[in-house]
């Protein structure tokens, strides 16, 4: 005798990353020379730096969407100045997902400085909480992608605040 029992999938709808601090603007990751966001974007010639000019004109990261985030998520990824994991978490912005898991509410503007930091200090306090979780390869994953979208969301923060006209810095290779 064979016995199905059917069950309902199960909801892969997630509201989006609630920002307990909406208004933060500098934190630990703030960038505040040229030198050090460079840095962080492994920049080393005249194109790239033009590239990323023409990427960020105009965005304001305390004030942007998944849309956005995602698309200049991905030409930094295509342009190899971040790794797949920071992509990732730029691509997947502020999380809110419908039932069937697509990503939703990707117009809706949200701080993503504040987020990011947020997201990388609730993942600390969760490896505190659950000591065993620090010591997981996917613990080990997770912070170095909100490390690697702290500090690169900073550094594109610094260029695009920057009151310099030409946003150029001196580069020594």
């Amino acid at each position: 005798m064979n016995v199905s029992i059917r069950t309902p999938a199960l909801s892969m709808q997630a509201d989006a990353y609630v920002i307990k601090n909406p208004f933060e603007t500098r934190n630990s990751h703030t960038i505040t020379n040229a030198a050090d966001a460079a840095g962080v974007l492994n920049l080393t010639n005249s194109s790239e730096i033009d590239a990323l000019k023409e990427l960020i004109r105009g965005c304001d990261f305390t004030s942007i969407s998944t849309n956005q985030l995602a698309r200049i998520g991905s030409k930094l990824s295509e342009l190899d100045l971040i790794d797949e994991h920071v992509a990732c978490a730029f691509i997947s912005g502020h999380m809110a997902f419908d039932k069937n898991g697509h990503s939703t509410e990707r117009d809706v503007k949200y701080n993503a400085i504040a987020m990011f930091n947020q997201m990388l200090g609730d993942n600390k306090a969760y490896a505190r909480e659950w000591p065993m979780y620090a010591h997981q390869e996917s613990f080990k994953i997770v912070t170095k992608k909100l490390l690697g979208a702290n500090q690169v969301i900073n550094a594109l923060s610094y260029f695009a605040n920057s009151s310099r006209n030409d946003l150029s810095i001196s580069i020594q290779v």
